[in-house]
């Protein structure tokens, strides 16, 4: 499924940001409505706006939508119709309360990969493993 971006996401991914855009609807319904949220926080996105050499690795700066677990994530980097494979990145600077914008460290990753523009999500939505 294509997002207004013109990627295409996983239909779990889709779903969920769907979903937070229906955020006040969906808590105003109670408990089943957080649930519904709390679910779709797992299926995080985060759209790079830039990116910075740190040692060995990329600190990229930008948007997330969703919640990043902790420790260390696999992602897909979606860019121009294509699909790279990340092994490693981390949360360097999670959201401050009511913003969206944090900080990804993309270890082993040099920033020219990561140009403003592009997309990561999560490997085990782009898998199907859930």
């Amino acid at each position: 499924m294509a997002d207004p971006a013109g990627i295409a996401v996983p239909l779990c991914c889709a779903i969920a940001g769907h979903l937070r855009e229906r955020t006040d609807f969906l808590v105003g319904l109670g408990k089943r409505g957080r649930s519904l949220l709390a679910d779709a926080a797992t299926h995080w996105r985060f759209e790079v706006r830039e990116c910075a050499a740190v040692g060995g690795d990329a600190a990229a700066f930008g948007v997330m939508a969703g919640r990043l677990p902790d420790g260390v994530q696999t992602a897909e980097i979606h860019l121009a119709g294509a699909i790279t494979g990340l092994s490693e990145l981390t949360l360097e600077y999670p959201p401050v309360e009511n913003s969206p914008e944090a900080c990804l460290r993309v270890i082993g990753c040099r920033p020219a990969q990561l140009p403003p523009g592009a997309v990561l999500l999560s490997a085990e939505c782009g898998e199907c493993v859930h």
